[in-house]
């Protein structure tokens, strides 16, 4: 997205640091000559201020030293918005430019105050075929704050990016991804669905529910899936064995979570020419109150839950909680150039 400050050192590194509320999570991807890829991660959850000394601590655990990689920050959901538009018919210097005015009345901050980049979709099989893409909208002096907090922590930031397509760079990993995969993740407190097939981003989705939500309807448990898996992903359970809370199958809450996994289903089969999706991926820690079996009694998917354990080299496993609290700063250190938006 917006980009690039500095250059870093060699190609088959990256940081990513992503910081949401009082939440600073730090994760590093080495890329190895024979594929593997090696990661550290770490998070600072309770305390953290968003301060430049907050950064630095987070970059120093695990011995991650940032100095040698490019930096990827992920800028915080709340600071920006997503919005789907018709990529305007004008030369390619001009497009930004052109969205801005486009989507100035759907914005929630002031057009004169706001920075917009466009990302295209792939060409759509439908009749009249119009390029579409995403307008990412942020308050200028957002993006600039953000400058200005990796500089007080001496960080050298490479590119700014959004959560949204930090979750694609993980997605495009599963194997899942090479016939066309919904993956969802739950933020405190909101969802983001996305859909992949061959590295290739074809839909971003926002759900304004999110873990805080999911939890209080699971009736306070927080019940995640943490079995051992038998490959890169956790199998899904048999129904006996989700904790049910209180019927959340039949909440209000997964009927909205259903309702908008299925319309973004059904704009990715009316608009592309690709097989129909056929699994669901959980991120680490999204199985609240057996939100899966929910999913997968409603949808009539396969749903299934990502563990990061059996994608990456690490020193030491991470727990489903620790996966879900740096999930967004791997898919910032997953950054590649032929990912990159």
């Amino acid at each position: 997205m917006w980009r690039r400050f500095k250059r870093g050192a060699a190609d088959d590194s990256r940081a990513g640091l992503s910081i949401d509320d009082s939440r600073v999570s730090f994760a590093s991807v080495h890329r190895r000559k024979d594929g593997t890829l090696r990661l550290a991660a770490s998070v600072i959850d309770e305390g953290a201020k968003k301060s430049g000394k907050d950064l630095q601590l987070a970059a120093r655990m695990d011995n991650i030293d940032p100095r040698k990689s490019k930096v990827t920050a992920v800028l915080p959901d709340a600071s920006y918005q997503v919005l789907l538009l018709e990529v305007p018919n004008v030369p390619a210097d001009e497009v930004n430019d052109a969205a801005r005015w486009q989507v100035k009345d759907l914005l929630d901050f002031p057009v004169d105050e706001t920075v917009v980049e466009v990302f295209r979709l792939p060409r759509q099989s439908t009749a009249d075929g119009k390029p579409i893409g995403y307008a990412v909208a942020a308050r200028r002096r957002s993006i600039q704050e953000h400058i200005e907090l990796f500089k007080s922590a001496n960080l050298p930031l490479d590119v700014i990016d959004i959560p949204e397509l930090c979750q694609r760079n993980v997605a495009t990993l599963l194997p899942q991804d090479e016939h066309g995969v919904a993956f969802l993740h739950f933020t405190q407190n909101r969802g983001i669905l996305t859909i992949t097939r061959q590295g290739v981003l074809y839909l971003v989705r926002r759900i304004e529910k999110g873990h805080g939500a999911i939890n209080a309807a699971a009736t306070g448990e927080f019940a995640v899936a943490d079995l051992e898996p038998t490959s890169e992903l956790d199998i899904l359970r048999e129904p006996d064995e989700y904790p049910q809370g209180d019927d959340l199958s039949r909440s209000d809450l997964v009927s909205t979570i259903v309702s908008e996994i299925q319309r973004s289903l059904d704009f990715y089969d009316s608009h592309y020419d690709c097989p129909a999706v056929s699994e669901l991926i959980l991120s680490p820690g999204s199985n609240f109150g057996g939100l899966a079996k929910a999913l997968n009694d409603q949808l009539g998917l396969a749903v299934s839950s990502l563990n990061l354990n059996r994608l990456f080299e690490m020193q030491s496993e991470m727990s489903s909680q620790e996966q879900s609290a740096c999930l967004l700063a791997i898919g910032a250190a997953l950054r590649t150039e032929s990912l990159a938006a």
